[in-house]
Formats: C-alpha cells, sequence, structure tokens
C-alpha cells in the first residue's frame, strides 16, 4: 500500500481542504497521515470533530492546548524561534524560509523521518519544506490554494518574503510530481509566470452529499417577514468586502437582515455597526462560528449570500474561495464582487451568481435591489445555484481528478474504490 504523507502545517479546522484531499485517498485505498498543529486551543475539539474515525492518521507537531511537558517546550521553543527570526530580520535584514510558520523546521524534520512514497504538501512553510524534499530525491505534489507570493500585504510584496515565495514556488512547481490549484485562473497565471505545466483545477468545494444534512431550521433569522443577506468567515474584519456592504445600505430600496458569522473582534463589529445607517443596525446580526457539520444548514436558512472579496492582490484576484463555493451547495444564490476568480464562477453558474463591482457601494445596492425585489428571479436563482453546485462545484466532481493525478504519481498504485459516490479510476498492485 502507498504511504501518502500530506503536509499541512496548519490547524486541521482552519484547513479543510487537506481533510477532503486525505479523505478522498484513503478511501482510494493509500495509506494517508496528515500532519499539522494545534495553535488555538479553541479549535482542537474541533480538529478532533474532523479526524476522529477517519481512515488516514493525524499528527500534530505542535500542540498549544497540551499540558505535557514535552509539547510545552516544543511550542515554547517554536515561539521562541520565530520571535529570534523576526527580530534577526529587523535588525539586520537576514531572513530565514522558517519563518514562513510555526511548524517549518518541525514539517521538514518529520516528512525527510518519516518517508512516503508521495509527500503533497501545503500551504508556504509547505512550499520550503517541498524543496527540502526535492533536495533529497523525495516525490512530492503541491497544492495551491493561493498564490502564496502574490497573498502579502503591500509592504511585503518586495521584500524578503516574496522574493522567498517566488524561487520556492518555483522550484516545487517545475519538479513536482503534480501540481493542484483553485481556479483555471490561476493555473493560467501560475503556468505563465513559471514556464510550467498548468495546475490541475480542484475547485475548493464540499460533497454533494453534505446537502442531506441540512435541517431546514431558521436558528439564525429574527423576523421571518424580511428577506436575509448572509456572510461568514473565519474572521469578522476589515478587507473583506463588508464595508461596502454597510455603505450600500442607505442606497438599498429593500429593506432585509444582515447576518454575519466568524469571529469579531468588538472593536471592529462597534466600527461597522456604526458605519451603517442608523435605521438599518437592529437588522445587523452576529454569529459565532459553528462546526464544519452544522454551517450548511446556517447557510440555506437565508437568501442571498454575500462573497465580497477584494482584489487588492494577484492571489485574491484570481483564486476561489470555498465560501461562495459553500453558497451555492446550500443553495444560495450569490452576490459577488466581479474577481477574475469568481467570474469563472459566474460563467458557470447559470444565474445564481450576480457580480457587483468590487468594493463599490453602489454597484452592490442595485444588485441586492434586483435579486431582492423580484420573488421569482430569486426562486429561480436558488434553484440554479444547487444546480450549479452538482454539476460543476462539489467535490464529487474534483476527486476523480485528484486521484488522476495521484495515479500517474504513482502508477503501480490501484484506485478502485467509490469515491463519494463517483467511480475512481482503476489501476494495478
Amino acid at each position: 500500500m502507498e504511504r501518502v504523507l500530506i503536509l499541512s502545517g496548519l490547524q486541521l479546522s482552519t484547513n479543510p481542504r487537506v481533510v477532503k484531499e486525505a479523505d478522498t485517498l484513503a478511501t482510494a485505498g493509500y495509506d494517508v497521515e496528515v500532519v499539522g498543529v494545534a495553535l488555538d486551543p479553541q479549535l482542537v475539539a474541533r480538529d478532533k470533530q474532523l479526524f476522529d474515525g477517519k481512515q488516514w492518521r493525524y499528527t500534530t507537531l505542535l500542540d498549544a492546548s497540551s499540558h505535557e511537558l514535552r509539547d510545552r517546550y516544543r511550542w515554547a521553543q517554536a515561539r521562541t524561534r520565530m520571535r529570534v527570526l523576526y527580530e534577526v530580520h529587523r535588525r539586520f535584514g537576514v531572513s530565514s524560509p522558517r519563518r514562513l510558520g510555526y511548524a517549518a523546521s518541525e514539517m521538514r524534520r518529520y516528512a525527510l523521518r518519516h518517508p512516503a512514497d508521495l509527500t503533497i504538501v501545503h500551504n508556504p512553510q509547505g512550499l520550503w519544506v517541498g524543496v527540502e524534499l526535492l533536495r533529497h530525491g523525495r516525490k512530492i505534489a503541491v497544492d495551491f490554494e493561493d498564490w502564496y507570493s502574490e497573498d502579502l500585504l503591500p509592504q511585503d510584496r518586495s521584500g524578503y518574503t516574496a522574493e522567498l515565495l517566488r524561487r520556492l514556488e518555483a522550484i516545487v512547481l517545475r519538479g513536482a510530481a503534480y501540481s493542484s490549484t483553485t481556479s483555471r485562473r490561476l493555473s493560467e497565471a501560475l503556468a505563465s509566470s513559471y514556464q510550467c505545466v498548468p495546475p490541475v483545477v480542484l475547485y475548493n468545494s464540499f460533497s454533494w452529499a453534505e446537502r442531506a444534512s441540512i435541517d431546514g431550521e431558521a436558528r439564525d433569522r429574527v423576523d421571518p417577514g424580511l428577506p436575509s443577506v448572509c456572510w461568514f468567515s473565519q474572521v469578522v474584519g476589515p478587507g473583506r468586502g463588508l464595508e461596502a456592504l454597510m455603505d450600500a445600505l442607505p442606497s438599498v430600496n429593500v429593506l432585509f437582515e444582515i447576518h454575519l458569522r466568524g469571529n469579531a473582534r468588538p472593536a471592529y463589529r462597534d466600527a461597522l455597526l456604526t458605519r451603517a445607517p442608523q435605521v438599518w443596525r437592529d437588522r445587523i446580526h452576529f454569529h459565532d462560528q459553528v462546526p464544519h457539520a452544522e454551517l450548511l444548514s446556517r447557510l440555506a436558512e437565508h437568501d442571498l449570500a454575500l462573497a465580497g472579496e477584494l482584489p487588492d492582490c494577484r492571489s485574491r484576484a484570481l483564486t476561489i474561495t470555498n465560501k461562495v463555493l459553500q453558497y451555492l451547495l446550500a443553495g444560495v444564490p450569490v452576490l459577488a464582487s466581479d474577481t477574475e476568480g469568481q467570474r469563472e464562477v459566474a460563467e458557470r453558474a447559470n444565474g445564481a451568481v450576480a457580480l457587483f463591482a468590487a468594493g463599490d457601494s453602489e454597484s452592490l445596492a442595485a444588485a441586492i435591489d434586483r435579486m431582492l425585489s423580484n420573488p421569482e428571479l430569486l426562486r429561480e436563482a436558488r434553484e440554479k445555484a444547487a444546480l450549479a453546485a452538482e454539476r460543476h462545484f462539489c467535490w464529487e466532481r474534483a476527486a476523480p481528478m485528484l486521484l488522476d493525478q495521484v495515479r500517474r504519481a504513482l502508477p503501480t498504485g490501484v484506485v478502485t474504490e467509490r469515491v463519494d459516490g463517483i467511480h475512481a479510476r482503476p489501476g494495478t498492485r
């Protein structure tokens, strides 16, 4: 049985793409291990829900929630290393790839000590580990959920970190057995920039089968007589298009509720409410995060969903986040900013996605009015949202493509199991 090692370097509940990848490969008969961290103790229980009972193993390299002396020492060591590397860079302009993530050094050490037939690397620190594995003659694959060198704050884009990431990206894209990413636009851009084979496009979607768990309840909504617009992310914060939503409210002609889900700092929440007209503030509701198994139900109870991504860097402009695809899976029409990635979704969603100019409150207000003032249009858009998810944007469409890439990387591997209702391609063992 071929061994596949998946290096995340993030907390499992914040990196669902890795979970889907591991589920798919383990179901197909591969020996799969996922390596991550537990830096936020509040998410540990949610992490455990994701790997309990799975056919794959999960290894935590750094655990900030543990009271074991060994774990506390490792976490303190990692934090100290990051502080020292930051100070060295700030004072002397000397940097290290170990600054790319708390667990970079630990991931490299673990991967070298636990050889796999294929190691799949994710996230910035994984790029460096991938390069190190290539140097040691190991076979790797790489997944670009974002374009990491183009996903930095403006002040960082011309500095060492961006240059380092560009070098690492070039090496892994040209040296990997295969690469994958989240949109056709991003795949084309990576291939053009690095003169490499275009990464296979695995949309950041979830399983169509999850729709069976939608409970049909309305736990978020307050006034059932009003339509409702929802938004979610891990963090409710700036740079996510919420300011444009608040600024659009004076120009909207239809009253509706607004439901924002995620971790919101009180100062930002207050600033967002202050930005909204007084008459709207009682209709703006904040909700805590919920486990993934409940999220689809909480989205499905709303009439419209906002994906207001801002194209303030090339990565944000080109990628497709799991947010917009979760909305479609829930059967909720989407108000989407016109980034290149979200235009790609709109082109295939056949009326389920209403585009507006990114960051433009008047354009957003017009899109809201157009959808909420026409019940028949909204009903048709809901049907089209679910249809787009089933035909194009569910994991059942991505899983066979992932398995095909792994089969080609490991030609002796057998892939004969059913993956979420779709037959995988056969091989031999």
